[in-house]
């Protein structure tokens, strides 16, 4: 429960402040368990003044989105019409007018903090500017938040199960020595696959890059640096998906609309910030864990366990020393023929999600 101010009734709050001071000063800041539109989330958080700071960026699994201004050292707030800055060492926003095309300064209930290099902002202050509901639950001890955000389209998993058609999709690539053996063997096997790429592996290889659009497999986005989504800004995201793009589109002249984030890591913003830019969220039903080293009969294994109609099978094409990927350029012919024999046909993804 919280007062008319957003201030946390101590007696409520207790059990997740276990002494904290106003700033906490040990180097691994306490956990709270925080229930955004009934899915569950952890944070760390800093109790000042009476009232809970977290990470701003958390704040992106309600679906706002969150950029920073360095000139003004600010973490901006964004959704729809709405939009406010929140400055660093400030107790005060300044909310934007698109009518007016000012801005209007309104108080916070306490300053916005920087702690080892990460900003923290008042919860309840931001969640309540862009009319969520907050609330706590004693019992549970649990805080609560109900954004009123829709949920854009979710990603996608795997194809049309009552056709029996899959897709190899390989990530992170292209290379110069596991990409070209792994385009042999399918050239050899006549089957198409899909390759999620990142823009700094095509500005790298860039030959590469032309032969599997030559040879008929599917392209898609894998951003260019390979970061994990949550974790950084919105605009920052943007400029990883938009740049490879415009790579691709020099390189091969396509400008695919299917994503892969890399982790396969979103918040609920990444999620909005991909629908508007038109683009489609590409996931997968089968996991080969092939990046950890994985024998070919090991991958193998997985796939006969977790294959079915419609599935997207998850490998990869990534540059490794330590000789990573080996068992999948060893599986790969025999997981072909596997399922070939079982009747499945090859197809792309963007074939695969055709109705």
């Amino acid at each position: 429960m919280f007062n008319k101010k957003g201030t946390l009734i101590l007696c409520c709050f207790i059990l997740l402040v276990t002494g904290s001071t106003a700033l906490a000063q040990e180097s691994r800041l306490p956990e709270a368990p925080i229930m955004i539109d009934h899915q569950p989330f952890k944070t760390r958080y800093i109790m000042r003044d009476g009232h809970i700071l977290i990470p701003a960026l958390f704040l992106k699994h309600t679906g706002v989105k969150i950029s920073w201004n360095d000139q003004y050292r600010s973490v901006m707030f964004h959704h729809k019409d709405l939009q406010f800055a929140l400055p660093v060492g400030k107790d005060y926003a300044d909310v934007y007018g698109h009518a007016t095309g000012t801005w209007r300064r309104q108080s916070l209930s306490t300053k916005t903090i920087e702690y080892n290099g990460e900003v923290f902002v008042p919860l309840i202050d931001v969640a309540r500017k862009f009319g969520m509901g907050v609330s706590y639950q004693r019992e549970k001890a649990q805080t609560f938040i109900t954004t009123n955000i829709e949920t854009p389209p979710q990603a996608i998993y795997n194809g049309e199960p009552a056709r029996k058609q899959v897709a190899l999709t390989f990530d992170d690539g292209p290379d110069s020595f596991y990409t070209p053996k792994i385009l042999d063997i399918l050239k050899q096997k006549n089957v198409p696959a899909t390759f999620f790429v990142m823009g700094k592996q095509i500005e790298e290889f860039p030959d590469m890059m032309r032969r599997m659009v030559r040879e008929g497999h599917g392209i898609a986005n894998h951003t260019w640096n390979h970061p994990n989504i949550p974790t950084v800004m919105t605009s920052t995201l943007v400029e990883e998906i938009q740049s490879t793009q415009k790579e691709m589109m020099k390189t091969v002249g396509r400008m695919p609309d299917l994503f892969r984030p890399p982790y396969g890591a979103m918040t609920k913003s990444d999620h909005i910030v991909l629908h508007e830019m038109g683009m489609r969220t590409i996931m997968w039903s089968v996991d080969t864990i092939d990046w950890s080293g994985q024998s070919a009969e090991e991958i193998l294994s997985i796939v006969r366990r977790d294959i079915s109609p419609g599935g997207i099978i998850l490998q990869h094409n990534f540059q490794s020393d330590a000789r990573l990927l080996d068992g999948t350029v060893e599986a790969l012919p025999r997981m072909i023929d596997e399922l070939q024999a079982q009747g499945y046909q090859f197809v792309t993804v963007q074939t695969l999600l055709e109705k």
